[in-house]
């Protein structure tokens, strides 16, 4: 039986090229490492961490409870966050405009800017992989994770 497991396991280990999990958690730490090596000097208090909110507020503001939803990121730990990026002056609160109980979230014009440079520095990583794997494949590419993205949204939506 054991060797029948270890068998197996070496047929996985061939395969790990194909492994989703490693991956997608491969390449998400080689962008955490060129995001690093790349932010702007002026950028030196902002967390990885804070990204998900600053990207997912968007221009016509959203609510902490939409934020929560967009950035996959429990309520609880958006809080925090957001007290954090206000402080910084990322973001603003301000009274909804719909229900007087609820806050809607901002960029300030400090987070615009900086929201403006990181899509900047995005888009020449863009241009970096459309010449690393050509433009149709990065198309490709980008079509696939999307519908793989709706998927999973879709299963947390049904659950």
């Amino acid at each position: 039986m054991e060797k029948n497991i270890d068998e197996k396991l070496r047929e996985i280990e061939q395969m790990q090229d194909r492994n989703w999990q490693k991956l997608s958690f491969n390449l998400r730490k080689h962008l955490d490492l060129w995001s690093h090596a790349n932010m702007d000097a002026n950028w030196k208090d902002m967390k990885l961490s804070y990204w998900p909110i600053i990207c997912n507020i968007g221009i016509n503001g959203c609510t902490p409870s939409e934020l929560s939803r967009k950035s996959m990121i429990p309520k609880q730990n958006i809080s925090r966050t957001i007290k954090e990026l206000e402080a910084l002056g990322m973001i603003e609160s301000k009274s909804s405009e719909v229900d007087k109980r609820s806050e809607v979230l901002f960029l300030s014009q400090k987070g615009k800017e900086l929201t403006y440079k990181a899509n900047n520095n995005v888009m020449e990583m863009n241009n970096i992989y459309r010449k690393v794997v050509g433009a149709a494949e990065l198309e490709i590419t980008i079509t696939a994770l999307n519908k793989i993205l709706v998927y999973h949204e879709d299963l947390q939506k049904n659950s």
